[in-house]
């Protein structure tokens, strides 16, 4: 690493570059080395050059580098096996550090330990491809991060990502979010989408149900005003404490989606109260999944 003859000596310079990206310690800087060639260093750990010069000749002498390497060391450099590590409360075996002067070894330890050898393919053969009934694109399960479903634009900007607490102060992929309900009212939303379910916490998504509609002066939610009757849609003004509630939660929003995501939402004019999916209940016949367990009203 340090020998001035070394044949992978450019692999360590002793300058480089540090990649500070908005960073303030030097620590956090991305350190521009050049990457290793793994083919280069084998060849290079494989055999020692020593070269000796006379007035009249000149001699070089090849060794491999291996007798310097420990038992422990070679075992390392190895592969191995797979071991399948099971509880069992009734093995009080003793187990040695495996950092003796760091770590503890375990003199009651409820754990077998065994060879696993991982399963082949041996008999079988692979048909390349997806299986049928796979969705892809704008079709896929929610919870895969993606923009073909969000109508948007995108620029390259300065904009002041958070990135590890502090603004970047490269350029960022910057998204601004259309906004498809532009000019409806709350109450009309209300009535298209209390009751469905929806998808949240973008871009990694979560499904839960709607239920309820608010803007900055009222809440609004489907009630029924006679036993039976249908439900309608009821609003309910804020109270004074609930007033500057929803405009701070509103601009928390905004700001999180702008600094954290890069996400340019606009100004927040309706939120939605979603009930998480807490869990799934699925058939025997795994012909359906039917979605239960909602709550914990969230915003």
């Amino acid at each position: 690493m340090y020998d001035p003859n070394s044949f992978i000596l450019d692999f360590y310079p002793l300058d480089f570059e540090l990649d500070m990206n908005g960073k303030k310690q030097e620590w956090e800087a991305i350190v521009k080395i050049p990457f290793i060639d793994e083919a280069r260093l084998l060849r290079a750990m494989a055999s020692e050059f020593l070269l000796v010069l006379s007035k009249s000749w000149v001699l070089i002498a090849f060794a491999g580098r291996d007798h310097r390497l420990t038992e422990e060391e070679r075992s390392r450099n190895s592969f191995g096996t797979s071991t399948k590590f099971s509880y069992n409360p009734d093995e009080l075996t003793y187990y040695a550090s495996s950092l003796p002067g760091f770590f503890p070894p375990l003199y009651r330890c409820q754990c077998t330990m065994e060879t696993f050898d991982l399963p082949t393919l041996d008999g079988l053969h692979l048909i390349p491809g997806l299986c049928d009934g796979v969705f892809l694109g704008a079709e896929a399960l929610a919870g895969f991060p993606s923009l073909q479903t969000l109508p948007h634009t995108a620029t390259l900007a300065y904009h002041g990502v958070n990135v590890h607490g502090s603004e970047s102060r490269n350029k960022s992929m910057v998204v601004h979010i259309e906004n498809p309900h532009e000019g409806r009212k709350p109450q009309e939303i209300a009535e298209e989408m209390v009751g469905e379910r929806t998808f949240m916490g973008w871009p990694f998504l979560q499904e839960g149900l709607v239920v309820a509609v608010s803007d900055s002066m009222f809440k609004y939610e489907k009630m029924a005003l006679v036993e039976g009757a249908p439900k309608k849609v009821i609003s309910t003004p804020h109270s004074p404490q609930g007033l500057n509630q929803w405009k701070s939660k509103a601009d928390r929003i905004e700001q999180v989606y702008s600094k954290r995501l890069g996400a340019i939402t606009g100004e927040i004019e309706v939120l939605l109260h979603v009930r998480p999916l807490k869990g799934l209940f699925t058939s025997f016949s795994m012909l359906y999944v039917i979605n239960a367990l909602f709550r914990l009203e969230k915003a």
